[in-house]
């Protein structure tokens, strides 16, 4: 028998390792360094000071588990919206489990326990909130190499709109991965080209992994006005 779902997600994976090809090849590096990436991550101080909050937090359990405002400085910084004070603090309750989760790759379970349909205050009443870009975000704190962070503009850019965040988030981290790990060099070139703008070296190049890199790029590429 035909498994029709797993033909979809494969049909859905194809797109998005095509898109990414077009966009993202040889004939493109010069302007990828450049304008993708060193225009709109790199100048500018709001830019600048977010890199470095990134970089202070990838990986760092220790600073995620001795804050008592780790989830208000995370949304603040990553500009999540719609968020209200009462719904962090409970996250901070359960940062130990939350943790255990993500590092136990039992994202499922991290997903509908505690992002999708979230009850989050609205004026006087509670209203439930899907807040995927939150949960992608904070995966890939803690899993840099394995899940991109995910926005739902990127995520319309690679044509997945009407799919569910969860799956377009599992969709695309596979694809980034699938992607750098056939096209290294034009990586490394990238990084290469890269580092010799950055002059005060505000990109922290041995923590950056792929999946940032190519976050970087189509979060430039799915946001061209801003």
């Amino acid at each position: 028998m035909i498994n029709h779902e797993q033909e979809y997600i494969n049909c859905l994976k194809q797109t998005v390792y095509q898109k990414i090809s077009d966009n993202l090849n040889e004939q493109v590096i010069e302007q990828v360094v450049k304008i993708d990436l060193y225009e709109r991550h790199i100048t500018g101080i709001s830019s600048a000071n977010f890199q470095r909050f990134y970089f202070e937090s990838i990986n760092n359990e220790n600073s995620y588990l001795t804050s008592k405002e780790f989830f208000r400085i995370f949304k603040a910084q990553y500009s999540l919206q719609g968020i209200d004070k009462n719904y962090l603090n409970d996250l901070e309750l359960q940062k130990t489990e939350i943790l255990k989760l993500i590092r136990e790759d039992d994202l499922s379970k991290l997903y509908f326990k505690w992002f999708r349909k979230a009850k989050i205050k609205h004026k006087d009443k509670d209203v439930e909130r899907d807040l995927g870009s939150f949960f992608a975000k904070l995966v890939h704190t803690f899993r840099p190499d394995d899940y991109c962070a995910l926005d739902n503009p990127i995520k319309e850019f690679f044509g997945l709109k009407k799919e569910s965040f969860f799956i377009a988030f599992l969709i695309i981290s596979s694809e980034y991965r699938h992607w750098a790990n056939s096209n290294i060099d034009i990586l490394r070139t990238i990084i290469d080209k890269l580092q010799h703008l950055d002059k005060e070296k505000i990109i922290k190049y041995e923590q950056l992994t792929n999946l940032k890199l190519l976050d970087l790029i189509f979060w430039s590429k799915a946001n061209p006005s801003k």
